[in-house]
């Protein structure tokens, strides 16, 4: 029984497949370092994943066990529904169903909606909304309706001990979520996230709570593979050299993938070492563009420059040991149609691992919430609303909104034979089909049986709701 049960889910809209799928056996870590957390402190919690891939009637099923007269509520993490400016919606179906059949039953339970994005957002149901970061507001709640009178520590991500607790399951070929920080020191123009321009070291785990996680997971789960979740991974190289050294000593080999900037590779040469042998097997590069002013204006300005070339050089340095996927925006300022182009097939022409357009988003509205430098100061950067009831439609002298989405749409066609599985896919792909990433990483996406990804990913999940429902 549980004090608190959240749904957890991941929906992928996957250029690799052409297709929304739910097809992935993906575990966001949010909702179990939340019941890590809450555990702290007396309070029982169960995630139930995979919610988006059973049956609604699986999702109740499993629910309704963890349900009794010491149950104060059930929540969702909302982060991956899958929301675009395109598809904007409330509760997915098996929200909608799930939730119907358990108030009938349970009428006196609160509903709490947990997420980065839930802010404006249109939904059928009422729910109690927790922003973003929760920990502390999600204890304040458990304690508000336990009556605990208690003075509770602030959550601090320094002290962070681990991010997933018993009973979830876990299988040893999966790849799990991992945060080794939580901050950024940088400020890109475009980004929305909300820690960002913060003092080195204020913000990194405790690595010796990140060993004890390591074992930990190993000897529970026999977990081997990580995505770390850093918005930097590489922000400092201090960092990076103690993760090779802890990898070294630890009794697996570690794995990992996560984000990275090429810039600061080239800054500090030896990091690139440290970073294969810290077990780093691919990475997501944000380039957002090669094109001088655009890439000036976000506040990357040495990609501009010095971005392609280095690219080249760095392929040789790892010797495709490590791969990537390069992170690409349409419609930045300054960049036309032409320059686009050109990016793109280079890309092609050297034989890039993996690329990904997207268009630039701009949220001009007053829905409070996380803004970027472009949502809050739109207007100097060059953009404007011809519209006054169209809050997504931004134009600029080379883009609207809707030729940068028709052109990422035509990008992603155009490159989707050239590219590799990498970054994130590489991870997803890897779990599923239970391989190794040096089995994955050079293979084409084209040559990816999607099918098969599809079969396996529901047996993964039918084993786990089988669990779910007969363990305890």
């Amino acid at each position: 029984m549980a004090n608190l049960i959240i749904w957890n889910s991941y929906l992928t809209d996957s250029p690799d497949s052409k297709k929304v799928s739910n097809s992935t056996i993906v575990r966001i870590a949010g909702p179990h370092e939340l019941a890590c957390w809450l555990e702290k402190f007396g309070y029982s919690v169960k995630v139930i994943d995979f919610c988006n891939t059973m049956p609604p009637e699986d999702v109740i099923k499993i629910t309704e066990k963890h349900i009794d007269s010491n149950t104060i509520a059930i929540g969702a993490s909302s982060t991956f529904w899958n929301w675009t400016p395109q598809n904007i919606f409330g509760e997915p179906n098996w929200a909608v169903v799930a939730r119907r059949e358990i108030e009938k039953n349970n009428p006196k339970l609160k509903w709490i909606l947990g997420g980065d994005q839930i802010l404006g957002k249109p939904f059928k149901f009422k729910w109690q909304k927790f922003h973003a970061f929760a920990e502390d507001s999600l204890l304040q709640f458990m304690d508000d309706h336990t009556f605990a009178k208690e003075t509770r520590i602030k959550f601090d991500i320094k002290r962070l001990e681990r991010h997933f607790g018993d009973g979830a399951d876990i299988k040893s070929h999966e790849v799990l979520p991992m945060q080794m920080s939580r901050g950024c020191q940088f400020k890109c123009a475009f980004c929305r996230y909300p820690l960002v321009g913060r003092k080195k070291g204020t913000y990194l785990r405790d690595f010796d709570l990140i060993e004890a996680e390591f074992l930990e997971n190993y000897k529970k789960f026999g977990t081997t593979r990580y995505y770390f979740l850093d918005e930097t991974m590489n922000e400092d190289e201090e960092k990076i050299k103690k993760l090779a050294d802890l990898a070294q000593r630890l009794p697996f080999k570690l794995e990992w993938i996560g984000y990275i900037r090429l810039d600061l590779i080239n800054a500090r040469p030896k990091s690139a070492e440290l970073l294969k042998q810290s077990g780093m097997k691919s990475c997501f590069m944000g380039i957002e563009s090669f094109h001088p002013t655009a890439s000036q204006k976000v506040g990357k300005g040495w990609m501009g420059k010095n971005g392609k070339d280095y690219l080249l050089k760095l392929r040789d340095i790892w010797k495709d040991e490590i791969t990537w996927k390069l992170g690409l925006i349409i419609g930045l300022p300054g960049e036309p149609i032409e320059s686009i182009y050109e990016t793109n097939q280079w890309c092609i022409d050297n034989k890039m691992y993996s690329w990904d357009w997207q268009p630039l988003h701009i949220n001009k509205t007053d829905v409070p919430g996380w803004k970027s430098e472009f949502d809050i100061n739109y207007e100097k950067y060059g953009y404007r609303y011809l519209n006054a009831d169209n809050d997504l439609e931004w134009t600029s002298d080379h883009f609207t909104y809707t030729s940068a989405y028709r052109l990422y749409d035509k990008l992603a066609d155009q490159s989707h034979q050239y590219r590799k599985v990498a970054a994130w896919r590489l991870g997803e792909y890897a779990a599923i089909l239970n391989k190794s990433f040096d089995e994955l990483q050079h293979v084409y996406v084209k040559d990816i049986n999607f099918d098969d990804i599809e079969i396996k990913a529901n047996k993964f999940v039918k084993e786990y709701t089988f669990n779910q429902l007969t363990g305890m």
